[in-house]
């Protein structure tokens, strides 16, 4: 995992459960901040076990977010740290990496501005605000000379400045406002980039390894970016669906993109006729009266529930005393799907109905006008005879 070191327990700053808060003498755990998660690793003694589970400051002091294995933790005890090097080392890549390709977005795109990001072991996200229009032929070309970089292996560096002499550095990114007059951590790449940064990093870009845009979503000016630096893992895995995918429905790569283009625009026009059908359709309703009230029943093996929602949603409004129960069967004799509606003046709680009768396993949600989930019981019988019970 990595380096073991000797250390104690300066301080068990609060304890619940199997967690606690530790503080240690001489502290090797980076701290979370920069938008990079803390370590984790573990503290060992004789008879004591913990796992370091986060690191973060709190009033200044670095603190250890602790989940207790074996035995009690106490002030002054002699401790084993071992940090999480290897977490740590995947870390910093993906912090590198990150600075590497907010730079070459920043310094192509006028006015894009990265304002946020979350590092993390799998995939990065790089939070940003642009009036533009971003998408996928930017973001491949933003990837490219990503890789152009990291394969340069250029050198990065760390130092610490006073906020003075900082100040004077020429291109450095920073948020003033936030750090305040402690001694500025700058991260540079020499000729390409110079950025205040409390994060981890590799000593060059070529440590990095190969870099990889996963995905993107939003709409201007806010936009969230993600990727990953398991480029060959990733590409690897994407090859795999994508061989499967094509063999299905039988095309060439090439016409993969138009395939999918196709299939949504025929799913939007079919989509479009069954809301239409929805309002035509008439539901074979069987008729129960129970008091003043009437309570109306219809089975619909194979249907989609969304397909019943209109004529059970006509069925209550024209009749404020009404009771609409829609039952599909699942054709294997393991239950089904279920809406149950009620009008206005039925006087019935719908979702008080479903926990006064537990013999019908519902397990669903809605208003106390509306309930739909899945039941155990897909035979009319068994929900008319429980409805009347509940109306009368």
């Amino acid at each position: 995992m990595g380096d073991i070191y000797a250390t104690k327990i300066t301080a068990v700053l609060s304890r619940k459960g199997k967690e606690a808060r530790l503080a240690i003498e001489d502290n090797r755990f980076h701290v979370s901040g920069g938008g990079q998660p803390g370590d984790k690793g573990r503290l060992g003694a004789p008879g004591f076990s913990a796992e370091v589970t986060d690191c973060f400051r709190e009033n200044d002091v670095p603190v250890l977010a602790v989940r207790l294995i074996e035995g009690e933790p106490a002030q002054g005890m002699p401790v084993e740290a071992e940090v999480d090097l290897s977490r740590q080392e995947l870390l910093s890549r993906m912090h590198s990496g990150e600075h590497v390709l907010s730079r070459i977005l920043e310094s192509r795109h006028e006015g894009l501005e990265v304002y946020k990001v979350a590092v993390a072991e799998e995939e990065t996200a790089v939070f940003m605000r642009w009036e533009g229009d971003l998408g996928w032929d930017l973001l491949f070309e933003a990837e490219a000379a990503a890789n152009e970089v990291i394969a340069s292996d250029l050198p990065v560096s760390i130092r610490l400045y006073d906020p003075a002499e900082a100040q004077s550095i020429e291109g450095l990114k920073a948020n003033w406002n936030r750090l305040g007059n402690e001694p500025v951590r700058v991260v540079t790449i020499p000729g390409f980039d110079c950025i205040a940064c409390s994060g981890t990093h590799v000593s060059s870009t070529g440590r990095i390894g190969g870099l990889l845009v996963t995905a993107y979503r939003g709409t201007a000016p806010d936009w969230e970016v993600k990727f990953t630096v398991h480029r060959e893992r990733v590409l690897e895995a994407y090859s795999r669906v994508l061989r499967v995918l094509l063999r299905k429905v039988s095309c060439p790569l090439e016409k993969l993109e138009k395939v999918y283009d196709r299939l949504q625009e025929e799913k939007q026009v079919l989509s479009r006729a069954l809301d239409k059908a929805k309002g035509m359709l008439a539901l074979p309703w069987e008729a129960h009266r129970v008091g003043s009230k009437t309570l109306s029943v219809a089975v619909l093996p194979g249907f989609l529930p969304e397909m019943a929602t209109p004529s059970l949603k006509a069925l209550t409004e024209s009749d404020p005393l009404s009771v609409g129960l829609v039952l599909i069967p699942s054709g294997e004799g393991q239950g089904g799907n279920f809406t149950l509606a009620c009008g206005a003046e039925a006087g019935i709680d719908l979702r008080r109905f479903l926990k006064d009768h537990p013999e019908l396993g519902a397990r669903g949600g809605g208003a106390p006008s509306w309930v739909n989930g899945v039941t155990n019981a897909a035979l009319p019988a068994e929900w008319t005879e429980a409805l009347k019970s509940g109306i009368a």
